[in-house]
């Protein structure tokens, strides 16, 4: 079973590499390979590889969200459909999922099935299960394609969700029905906002929340930043820990009552009743959280561990682990690429581990040994998955896991049902186990504020991940085994290995995909430029938090040598708190000192500097100015010997104008990032001229509302032989100055790292032909 499980993960792995998605001629085909593995050459490992392969495409084939007919990237239309999810709600913006099952405003009006995700600003009440009438504007789901940040569009594509959009409040909107269906959901909404109500504090509020109904819209961006700081997050998702821990103790409690009554005793095994409890409280606690895939899994690697316990199978633990990976994978095989599997399925392993490791251990030296495996074993799956590692996660864990289980979680649970039965108990009880979570929270700052707390291991390469492995390998040898010392200094050397650098003279420069904003980031040898931070929405959503900060992580960059904000625009500087939040910022300078958050310096033309063999020079604004917004921005062009790149900012014609008469010989470059996003009001014919580049690149959001880049300014790029790039619709753009002479790129990730789960590029075109009717 172990091989069977191994090889058909590694299929589904595989599968799940691809860029796009074959027909069902394919998936035929891998079927008969798998028969003839079989029956002709007999070879388990390949049939199991093919099975893996070929059940994750009949699966993604079966479950491929419907499309809206034609290929426009933004629609208006208005659809009918019922309310299928929690109701999130913010201080003013309203989100839910909405299953349409009409769709009027196209060509036709269309039947069929389509699952939304929608914003609604100051909505009304929303309750799940209602049926609505609205006049949406929707787009094709599109994410961040960056190195290191969450792919969204992936998340929401194995939800069934191919739109997102927004309801459009300015044109009639109809509540055909209440609340006749999704009775759990409704459930589930009455306790979320009677939590919400309670005498708490707004944190202690919100974990309270993500821990009974899996509502985590309570948690800030700053409690979720304590969490990830303090290796705690998964506290905060109902999970195998909770749904463990819950089983856990619904086994002891019913177990322990049961064997005091010898009746029931002779009729039924104390054991098997135990069992049974703890799978019913487990698929309970589960059904409230609302069945999320973590449960879903959870629940899965549950079940097949107490059908092993019950039918005294205990001793195999590690084929019951592999069976349950393998029905993890046929229930849903896109898990395989989700960082929440491995973390699971890795800590279930070091448990096994540290148990069978010495049996004779209880008590406290046996939890200390499970929360140190635990903590060892994950840190290569934490590495692999770009997540930052926490050093004080340890001890933090030791403390608070079963702190959650046995007080946070029950106390939780009982509370958030008493306070929707029994207010005034509930709101008790609420009100003093959220000073618990206060004090919890108050500790996990302090803890999180050490300098050393955390640290990223993202920038490790093959062999750094190897080197991992080894060490570890040898830390759980048993005593005696040869060379066994060898695994501290070998863990600790892949701990804290450095990212592989540039020689001197190199430098690399990204231009993000933060959406409908700027963000660019410039290495050299030793030193990390960053140039602007992307936008913040009035959501508090912030492109340097989701994508910048993981990026830098990614590219194993603990320090920002130099963070330029070109001017006060929020889509440039929106993200500059949130940014020096998570990453040490050594030195501020922007075009607009008044107009951002942080303490700066003004960028004046005629600065320079050098990193590493490589040039750094502004080129506006000049000491003595009065220009503002725009045309205040800072204009950087970053050289070696290979060629020069331009970053300008938003400036507009006026300023480029100028710049072309007064310093032309420094506005040729290899690279120019296009002023204001490839705005029509910039790109004059003189500054194309000037620059005369080999490409231009546009940072702009994809179907962003101000038709970025404009067409007149693109036709007068390409007029001129330059190659233009978009990140809105080709991602992350990298290139590579090396000192000898020698420009490699571009490379662009939407082209480099695509799965098939991504829209194409630019359009809302469908990968394969799908009725909106099916």
């Amino acid at each position: 079973m172990l091989r069977f499980a191994l090889f058909f993960t590694l299929g589904a792995l595989a599968f799940h590499q691809l860029s796009w998605l074959p027909d069902w001629r394919w998936a035929l085909l891998e079927l008969l390979m798998m028969l003839g593995c079989i029956l002709v050459w007999r070879g388990l490992s390949a049939a199991a590889l093919l099975a893996g392969v070929a059940w994750s495409h009949t699966y993604a084939l079966l479950t491929l969200p419907a499309f809206l007919p034609g290929e426009q990237p933004v629609v208006d239309v208005e659809a009918s459909g019922r309310v299928v999810s929690l109701v999130e709600r913010s201080e003013k913006v309203t989100r839910f999922l909405f299953e349409a099952d009409q769709v009027d405003g196209l060509e036709a009006p269309l039947a069929g099935r389509w699952r939304l995700r929608l914003s609604w600003w100051d909505a009304p009440q929303i309750n799940p299960g209602e049926a609505w009438r609205l006049p949406v504007r929707l787009r094709t789901a599109h994410g961040y394609a960056t190195p290191g940040a969450w792919d969204y569009e992936g998340w929401l594509y194995w939800q069934g969700v191919r739109y997102t959009g927004y309801v459009n409040a300015q044109q009639t909107i109809q509540r055909i029905s209440a609340a006749d269906c999704c009775w759990l959901d409704r459930l589930r909404q009455r306790v979320s906002n009677a939590v919400d109500a309670a005498s708490a504090s707004a944190f202690a509020r919100g974990v309270i929340r993500a821990i009974s109904v899996g509502d985590r819209s309570g948690l800030t961006p700053e409690a979720r930043e304590l969490f990830r700081a303090t290796g705690t997050s998964h506290l905060m998702a109902i999970s195998g820990l909770h749904v463990g821990l819950l089983a856990g103790l619904g086994l002891s409690g019913v177990t322990w009552c049961w064997r005091r009554i010898p009746a029931l005793c002779a009729w039924l095994p104390a054991r098997l009743a135990g069992g049974v409890a703890g799978l019913v409280a487990a698929a309970a606690y589960a059904a409230l959280a609302g069945m999320s895939l973590p449960t879903q899994r959870a629940l899965i690697m549950l079940l097949v561990f107490a059908t092993a316990l019950l039918v005294r199978r205990a001793n195999d633990q590690l084929h019951a682990l592999a069976i349950a990976l393998v029905a993890v994978l046929v229930w849903h095989p896109p898990s395989v690429i989700a960082a929440g599997l491995w973390l699971s399925f890795g800590a279930v392993a070091a448990i096994l581990a540290a148990v069978t490791f010495d049996r004779t251990a209880s008590g406290w030296r046996l939890a200390i040994r499970i929360q140190l495996a635990i903590s060892l074993l994950l840190i290569p799956l934490l590495a692999i998955f770009g997540l930052p590692i926490s050093r004080v996660a340890p001890l933090v864990n030791l403390l608070l896991v079963p702190l959650f289980g046995l007080i946070v979680v029950p106390l939780g649970l009982l509370g958030s049902l008493l306070v929707v039965s029994a207010p005034r108990i509930g709101d008790w009880l609420l009100g003093h186990l959220g000073t618990l979570i206060d004090w919890m929270a108050d500790g996990l700052a302090w803890v999180g504020a050490l300098p050393w707390s955390t640290t990223e291991l993202s920038g490790l390469g093959v062999v750094d991940l190897l080197a991992l492995l080894l060490a570890l390998g040898l830390l759980v040898a048993p005593p005696g085994f040869p060379l066994r010392w060898m695994g501290i200094p070998l863990f600790a050397t892949a701990l804290f290995a450095r990212a592989p650098q540039l020689s001197p003279g190199d430098f690399d420069i990204h231009l993000l995909d933060v959406g409908q904003g700027l963000s660019a980031v410039v290495q050299t040898r030793q030193h990390a430029l960053v140039f602007d931070t992307g936008p913040e929405f009035r959501s508090g959503f912030s492109a340097a938090a989701a994508v910048v900060a993981p990026f830098l992580a990614q590219q194993g960059i603990h320090r920002i040598d130099r963070l330029v904000v070109s001017h006060g625009d929020k889509d440039h500087a929106g993200g500059l708190r949130p940014l020096a939040r998570r990453i040490d910022v050594a030195q501020v300078q922007a075009g607009e000192p008044d107009r951002i958050e942080l303490r700066s310096q003004r960028c004046i033309a005629g600065d320079n500097w050098q990193w590493d063999g490589v040039t750094f020079e502004y080129l506006h604004p000049p000491v003595r100015h009065r220009y503002a917004g725009n045309d205040s921005s800072c204009v950087l062009r970053i050289s070696n010997a290979a060629g020069a790149v331009l970053l300008t900012g938003d400036i507009e014609q006026r300023i480029e104008g100028l710049l072309a008469e007064s310093t032309p010989e420094k506005l040729r470059s290899h690279a120019v990032v296009a002023p204001h996003h490839g705005s029509g009001s910039s790109s004059s014919a003189e500054f194309v001229r000037a620059t005369n580049p080999v490409y231009v690149l546009y940072a702009a959001g994809w179907a962003n509302r101000y038709g970025f880049p404009a067409l007149e300014v693109d036709l007068r790029w390409r007029a001129a032989g330059v190659i233009p790039l978009s990140t809105a619709g080709r991602g992350t753009i990298h290139l590579h100055y090396g000192g000898d002479g020698v420009v490699s790129g571009p490379h662009a990730f939407r082209d480099t790292a695509r799965r098939f789960w991504w829209h194409n590029s630019g359009t809302a075109e469908q990968p394969l032909a799908v009725s909106s009717g099916d």
